[in-house]
């Protein structure tokens, strides 16, 4: 586990050092989103090109992968529900409560604790896979149905994801790698380097705009006086420059904060536990699907939140209380199975 614990050490130290530009004054308060903007638009985009250009879209799942797979699904849909007929938020906050119950963060963290806890990373590929083109189309469908202003055509609608780089990006790479394109070959290697040096800046970039977010903002009500002000329209003045304020959690956030924490550490968990004995999954064949639920939130649902301006505290806080708290679950999980 001291890998894991080393890794969540670099992340730590990155959000620390978003968080001390702000407090610092060295950036203004806001710079989260050009950040995020950043990500959305071209160093996230880079980097599923180059991942899904490079992964094997024709493995085999087993079982267990399987198991993997039903229960992130089910996570996700059970939260869904959760979130929006038992909370009663609204669609586009349902779904990103959704995601950060149950969209584990499979690259940055589930390889090397796949690799450290079963000696093998591979079965993470189907979960990444999962998530890269078929969750997250419908995630960025969804809320730019839900977000869009005014009212377009029919075709503007059903061209949305068409016109979303992220979208564009899956599609790409799937393509590439079906057709046997030479990533490294092109332009004599210049495409996948830049590529490449793009992708490389993308989950540093999130890291420290997950900082600088929670360096504006503070986890409990807001008070009367900044109450006013946003209901004004109002926010931080930085250098004489007034910026958006921070969204900060209501009372029905936090609630919804505490269940998708609670679902992403207690319920998908406990389902890859019931599907995989129901399987027929024992021991270290159980262990696998077990840990890649108990992976933390993805800190792309933070970037989608910011992207698309829904509940975003809910998101920020998601990412960083299920990262805090995975690693025991993981732990548990190792030795009692």
């Amino acid at each position: 586990m001291a890998d894991v614990v080393g890794g969540l050490a670099v992340f730590a130290v990155v959000i620390a050092v978003g968080w001390l530009l702000v407090r610092a004054g060295a950036v203004p308060v806001g710079s989260d989103t050009v950040l995020t903007r950043v990500c959305f638009y071209a160093a996230t985009p880079a980097l599923l090109v180059t991942t899904l250009a490079g992964a094997d879209l024709a493995a085999v799942a087993s079982r267990g992968t399987a198991v993997a797979v039903v229960a992130e699904l089910l996570g996700i849909g059970t939260a869904w529900c959760m979130q929006r007929l038992v909370l009663h938020r609204e669609a586009a906050e349902s779904m990103i409560g959704a995601l950060a119950s149950g969209y584990v963060n499979a690259a940055n963290l589930g390889i090397p604790v796949l690799v450290l806890v079963l000696g093998d990373a591979t079965a993470v590929a189907p979960i990444l896979l999962l998530q890269l083109l078929v969750l997250t189309p419908i995630t960025f469908t969804v809320l730019d149905a839900i977000t869009r202003r005014g009212s377009p055509s029919r075709f503007a609608t059903y061209t949305i994801p068409l016109r979303n780089p992220l979208v564009l990006a899956v599609l790409v790479g799937v393509l590439g790698n079906v057709s046997g394109f030479d990533l490294d070959a092109a332009l004599r290697g210049h495409l996948a380097e830049l590529l490449h040096t793009l992708g490389r800046i993308a989950v540093p970039l999130m890291m420290m705009s997950l900082g600088m977010s929670l360096a504006a903002t503070r986890m409990r009500p807001p008070s009367a006086l900044a109450a006013q002000r946003r209901a004004r329209g109002g926010g931080a003045v930085v250098s004489g420059v007034a910026v958006p304020a921070e969204p900060v959690h209501d009372a029905s956030s936090r609630r919804a904060l505490r269940w998708a924490v609670a679902w992403k550490l207690l319920v998908v968990p406990g389902l890859a536990v019931g599907l995989g004995l129901v399987a027929g999954l024992h021991g270290t064949a159980l262990l696998m699907p077990v840990t890649t639920a108990s992976l933390p939130t993805a800190q792309n649902v933070f970037m989608y939140a910011s992207r698309y301006g829904v509940a975003k505290p809910l998101a920020r806080d998601a990412v960083l209380l299920t990262t805090a708290g995975f690693v025991p679950v993981v732990l548990v999980a190792a030795a009692v199975l």
